[in-house]
């Protein structure tokens, strides 16, 4: 695979205004032959120097958003690739583009190329993109597929704001009762140690944390990188921390309704978009299966409806009510029975959008005061600490 950097770049445009830009290239003899071919001059070209970095989830939404266009406007596939990847920005997405065209080219459908690649599309998108080419709607499916990672990412965005302020504030929090016991704390160690008294229960407590982190800082500090180290080694290659982070998450009230609510509508969305491509409905429970990073909850509960699918059973009986709330189970029973479980699920899964919705909103309107209440209970806590021995004045004063 040859490389691909970043360059920035200013001309001269065939009407003589000044045009500048990035894109990436190979070299920037390739960069120069493209701009000269759309009739730039006097180009000047310098080497842009980062690190290749991962999309994020809305740079291939937007690219399924363009590739979905393209296509309905009746261009051919290896055509509107080339066309995106011209344009793209993102070094590993180029990478990605570019590797799918040749796919392409060798005789792959765009489906089966996007499958032995594996990057960046889930296992229900592929299978929904190749039902879309079996039935020749391929920019429709690709529109719909679009459409909905747009309404995912939208939500997804407010969790991840209400998940990631405590974190913010706790780590804020942590940092500061550190700065306190290394800086501050000491001092006040040596302004007691010269009084004989029984210091509060509190202030030892604090003595001893400080003495810990002030004589053993560079160990600790190892030991937190080689943590770091580890955690990130194991969140990439085995699903122990996905494991970990949904079993802690599911047992914190706040974020366990949050987490449930999340599942439905993730299930039910992609079962209506599946089934209304035609899938067969083990087809479609198999591609929740293939996600290693996905939820291990979800994973479990569709491998064991699955499980009773084939033994003859009815989809919605199959479904937990532990896993899906009982509402979910008996609308989606009636769907089933009405031969509608595609609507249905479609309709669900916009109910739960909404609650949701709704939720974190007043979820984030809560969260501010709790969190500043929490910040200021742990500092306080430590001034408290430090300035109860001064309290008993008559005691430290002679």
């Amino acid at each position: 695979m040859f490389k691909v950097y970043e360059f920035h770049w200013k001309a001269i445009n065939r009407f003589q205004q000044k045009q500048k830009g990035k894109l990436l290239a190979r070299n920037q003899d390739e960069l120069e032959q493209r701009l000269i071919k759309k009739g730039f001059q006097q180009i000047k070209i310098s080497r842009n120097f980062i690190l290749p970095k991962n999309p994020k989830s809305e740079e291939v939404t937007q690219l399924i958003s363009q590739l979905a266009l393209l296509i309905n406007a009746r261009l051919p596939l290896k055509q509107a690739l080339s066309i995106i990847l011209e344009n793209t920005q993102n070094i590993k997405i180029y990478l990605w583009l570019e590797e799918i065209i040749r796919s392409v080219e060798l005789g792959y459908s765009f489906s089966k190329s996007l499958e032995n690649l594996n990057r960046y599309l889930n296992s229900q998108e592929i299978q929904l993109i190749k039902m879309g080419e079996m039935s020749g709607k391929l920019g429709v499916m690709l529109e719909n597929i679009a459409q909905s990672r747009s309404e995912s990412e939208k939500l997804f965005s407010k969790v991840k704001k209400i998940m990631f302020y405590p974190v913010m504030v706790l780590t804020i929090a942590l940092t500061l009762s550190i700065g306190m016991l290394v800086l501050i704390v000491p001092k006040f160690a040596e302004l007691y140690s010269a009084k004989d008294k029984t210091l509060p229960f509190i202030t030892e407590i604090l003595f001893f944390l400080s003495n810990l982190l002030v004589d053993n800082y560079i160990f600790l500090l190892v030991l937190l990188i080689l943590s770091s180290v580890l955690l990130s080694f194991l969140a990439k290659k085995t699903t122990i921390i996905t494991k970990l982070k949904y079993s802690i998450l599911s047992n914190m009230p706040v974020f366990k309704a949050i987490l449930s609510q999340s599942r439905i509508i993730y299930f039910t969305q992609n079962v209506a978009l599946m089934l209304n491509a035609s899938l067969r409905l083990d087809l479609i429970l198999e591609t929740f299966l293939s996600n290693k990073q996905a939820d291990p909850i979800l994973q479990k509960e569709c491998l064991s409806v699955l499980t009773l699918i084939k033994q003859g059973y009815a989809f919605s009986e199959c479904l937990n009510t532990e896993v899906f709330e009982s509402q979910t189970v008996q609308m989606l029973s009636v769907g089933e029975k009405s031969g509608k479980l595609a609507e249905m699920s479609e309709y669900v899964s916009q109910i739960y959008k909404k609650k949701l919705d709704d939720q974190l909103d007043i979820l984030s309107q809560l969260l501010e005061p709790v969190l500043m209440v929490v910040l200021g209970g742990i500092v306080g806590t430590i001034i408290v600490g430090l300035y109860l021995p001064i309290f008993d004045m008559g005691s430290l004063v002679e």
